[in-house]
This record gives structure tokens, sequence and C-alpha cells, in this order.
């Protein structure tokens, strides 16, 4: 029950933080070339430098690689909830596979929309994640993630 609690808050804390990033996601655009490319695109280093980030539950690493406005609604929520950000990270990276490959990307203007397949150790399904970025201040940026675990 802990963990649903934790998972529960997590999810709630993932969906309000990237509230800010929520629109229509490209309808066309360019894609990647191969998955190889994809995976070397900057979108795709953004995207791993987040999950290094929330993983380690490193914060000022997490804030880089984020839109302006995440860290400050971070910051609320874990005041609000007597937690320290470090914590608010932690539960996100519960939600977060472990290993995380980028398999398709498409880029239209300043927004990416990042198709990555991860798996979580010790479980069996397979988790497929739809990131969308926004591009500011000339660097990437990562906004609302979905997963289904198939």
């Amino acid at each position: 029950m802990r963990r649903f609690l934790h998972v529960s808050l997590a999810a709630l804390l993932l969906a309000a933080a990237s509230a800010v990033f929520a629109g229509d996601p490209p309808k066309s655009g360019s894609s990647a070339d191969s998955t190889a490319g994809a995976a070397k695109s900057p979108q795709a280093a953004a995207y791993l430098s987040w999950v290094k980030a929330v993983k380690a539950k490193d914060f000022e690493a997490w804030k880089k690689v984020v839109p302006a406005e995440a860290p400050k609604q971070l910051e609320a929520q874990a005041k609000e909830m007597n937690q320290k950000p470090a914590d608010m990270l932690e539960m996100i990276g519960m939600m977060t596979p472990d290993q995380n490959k980028v398999t398709d990307l498409k880029v239209e203007g300043s927004k990416a929309t990042l198709s990555v397949v991860g798996k979580t150790k010790g479980e069996s399904g397979t988790s497929h994640g739809t990131i969308e970025m926004v591009l500011e201040g000339g660097s990437w940026r990562v906004g609302k993630q979905s997963w289904q675990v198939k």
C-alpha cells in the first residue's frame, strides 16, 4: 500500500510538473532517418540526461534538462508535501525505466517527440514511451511523458 501511495504521488507529481509542457503533439514534420540517428540526436541526449538526473536524484542536473517552469513547480510541490526536491525526483525515478533506447524522433520546429523503449530491472514487461520535448534557450528540454507497459 505504501509503494502504491508513493507511485500515485509520483504520477501526480509527474503529471503536474509536465502539465506546463502539454499541448498537441506534432502532427507532421521530419522524422529521424534511423533508430541510430534518433539515438544520437540532441533530443535523445537531453532525455538520457534527464533519466540520469532522476535516477541520481540530482535536482541541479534535472533543472538543466527541463523547461524553466518545472523546477519551480517541483519545489512548490516538495514544500507542500514537506519533502526535498530530491525526494520528489526519487518518486519520479521509480516510474522511469532503468534501461532506455530511443527508437524514433519527430521534430517540428521547436517541438520534438521521442519514442522510447525501456526495461526496468526485475520486471518482465517492456515499457513504450512517448516523450514530448521543447526547444528552450537553445537547448532541448524534457516535457510531458506517457508510458505503456506491454
